[in-house]
């Protein structure tokens, strides 16, 4: 791509709010380093005895290698394998410890050598993974890496990621994709944290585990919002209350966090929670429908479609202040969620999404097969068509026939929960979205109240409905937009609507632009937006709208429907017409729900 499509915006007119420094501020250690940097990497025909001296270049972790931020900007083919490399040194006061090195996310299939011996395998692109270094008690380790990535050649958890990108499909990422960090580890350490709010938002639950099955004291200090500090002591392995003084719940109006600081078995580590309860308010007949109840009071869930890409790093943002620009911008417009989509983000965005107030709708990560093309979603969009998501034959059409794919769905599935559910942010997940690889979603939705009973279902993001879930949840692009059928019982989702179009002239992805809806200029983009909104969205709230999601935060390769453009340079709707068309909604919705 042209230089002047590299020039981001990042850092211009953002709010002071300190950026996180720890890699994993869910899981804070005081000692730690980055092994981001200059690695070198070689991409070698599968089965080939390994790089040669010469194949050998420099990458930059943790930017893909297909994209320009990696300095290699080529893709890896299924019959590929790619190798990574780098010296480990280890620092003077570490040597002798157990040192853990974390991989935040390798896409997919990854083994790991120490000193050019197996260390440890993942499968998986999204969740992290560790290694542990026992023999540290010299001046450096060779770290390896050989990974393997079919994209979309199998049925795989890839989310948007194509060897052939095309509309609404995007350039795969292969490799470190993610930070790589370390960390020297005592003798016993802490190995999870879970903590969660008391129904009567009066105090936490918290439950520590350490390595090995005994039981042990606990010492807990909790940082108060107001300054303040409180101790409490327990039992790791089991569950502790720690009650909390003046309770401040956490609200996107009031993003209250605590501060925790957990010692056990030798071992400290810091994190963060907050006070909130997520439930459904209760049915009522001839009313408008069941709404969020974020801490007993509704909310409407105002959460635009995230797929989180950059022109020039892929899936990972070119640095930390990128991440604070595009919520930070959905903030000044008004907004008080987002949908991360068919994408599971670093620690720092979820964390970022605690500290500024934004909720998060989660999306678990697509995989399977799309069953339709887009004229054929249309048609099931226009009719509401669904089919029983049991029959084998509905397996085979959305990829997932075999029994081996759809085991490694639940298990990522319960992965993505586990990784994430200590963050107050999230308030929904969606197990699945329009079709992609669904199967059997009513069992998917219980399996995720077992995982996280503290937030609500949305099982089928899209189409294709089983009934279940928390949302009556639909997509509607082109077609006007419409309520739901009274006697349905669930809130009603609008999960994915919007998508207009804007091309900015210089700020394109090469090739011929993805769309629904095209305008010419911004002008007709802000009439266009103002006529959505106050002529088809904002009556729906009568209908009994409790959440709704515009597609989407920012242009993304040839999708130009953006609020933003792709390298994040123009703001194409501004801010303050779309902050005045999101309190307008909110007041319809604050209206219907006090009559």
């Amino acid at each position: 791509m042209e230089a002047d499509r590299l020039c981001t915006p990042w850092g211009r007119d953002l709010p002071r709010i300190p950026l996180p420094e720890h890699p994993d501020p869910m899981m804070e250690r005081a000692r730690w380093e980055s092994l981001n940097g200059w690695w070198q990497c070689a991409i070698v025909p599968a089965g080939s005895p390994g790089p040669a001296p010469g194949q050998w270049r420099p990458v930059l972790v943790p930017f893909a290698v297909e994209t320009p931020a990696s300095g290699v900007a080529r893709p890896l083919l299924p019959d590929e394998r790619l190798h990574y490399r780098r010296p480990v040194p280890i620092p003077p006061a570490w040597r002798g410890e157990r040192i853990r090195i974390h991989f935040c996310a390798v896409d997919h299939e990854c083994e790991v050598m120490i000193d050019g011996r197996p260390a440890a395998r993942h499968t998986g692109g999204y969740l992290p993974f560790h290694v542990d270094v026992a023999d540290t008690d010299r001046d450096a380790v060779e770290l390896g890496l050989e990974v393997a990535d079919p994209t979309d050649t199998r049925d795989i958890q890839r989310g948007k990621q194509s060897l052939n990108p095309r509309t609404i499909w995007y350039t795969a990422t292969s490799g470190i994709w993610g930070s790589v960090w370390m960390e020297p580890l005592p003798r016993t350490a802490i190995e999870a944290v879970d903590i969660r709010s008391e129904p009567d938002l009066t105090g936490f639950r918290l439950r520590v585990g350490v390595e090995g099955d005994g039981r042990g004291p606990l010492e807990v200090e909790v940082d108060l919002p107001d300054g303040g500090r409180l101790r409490a002591a327990g039992t790791t392995g089991a569950w502790n209350r720690v009650d909390i003084p003046d309770p401040l719940p956490w609200s996107p109006d009031s993003p209250a966090l605590y501060r925790f600081t957990i010692r056990a078995g030798g071992d400290e580590v810091r994190t963060w929670s907050a006070l909130r309860t997520v439930a459904l308010s209760a049915a009522s007949a001839g009313g408008p429908g069941r709404c969020v109840l974020l801490n007993g009071e509704p909310v409407l869930v105002n959460a635009p479609l995230s797929q989180g890409y950059w022109p020039e790093s892929g899936m990972t943002p070119p640095d930390e202040a990128a991440l604070l620009h595009d919520l930070t911008t959905l903030r000044r417009m008004g907004f008080n969620a987002v949908r991360v989509h068919v994408k599971v983000e670093s620690r720092r965005f979820y964390h970022l999404c605690d500290r500024l107030g934004l909720m998060v709708v989660q999306d678990m990560v697509s995989g399977g097969v799309p069953p339709l093309g887009i004229r054929a979603s249309g048609a099931v969009q226009a009719l509401g068509l669904t089919l029983p998501d049991r029959w084998a034959v509905f397996r085979r059409w959305t990829g997932r026939g075999g029994a081996a794919g759809r085991g490694r769905f639940v298990r990522e599935l319960a992965g993505v929960i586990r990784h994430l559910r200590g963050h107050p942010c999230i308030v929904v997940w969606v197990p699945f979205n329009e079709g992609w690889g669904q199967f059997d979603a009513r069992g998917a939705e219980r399996f995720v109240r077992r995982a996280d009973p503290t937030r609500l279902v949305d099982a089928a993001s899209g189409w294709f409905d089983q009934g279940g879930g928390d949302f009556r949840s639909r997509h509607r692009y082109v077609l006007r937009l419409v309520a739901p059928p009274r006697g349905d019982g669930r809130a009603f989702y609008l999960s994915e609507f919007g998508g207009l179009n804007l091309v900015v002239e210089g700020r394109a992805w090469p090739g011929a632009p993805f769309g629904y809806r095209f305008l010419g200029d911004r002008g007709a983009l802000a009439r266009a937006m103002t006529e959505l909104y106050r002529g088809q969205l904002v009556p729906l709230v009568a209908g009994g709208l409790a959440a709704c999601t515009y597609t989407q935060v920012s242009d993304v390769e040839r999708e130009s429907n953006g609020l933003m453009t792709y390298d994040r340079v123009v703001v194409k709707v501004d801010p303050a017409l779309m902050a005045r068309l999101n309190r307008e909604l909110e007041g319809a919705f604050a209206r219907v729900r006090r009559a």
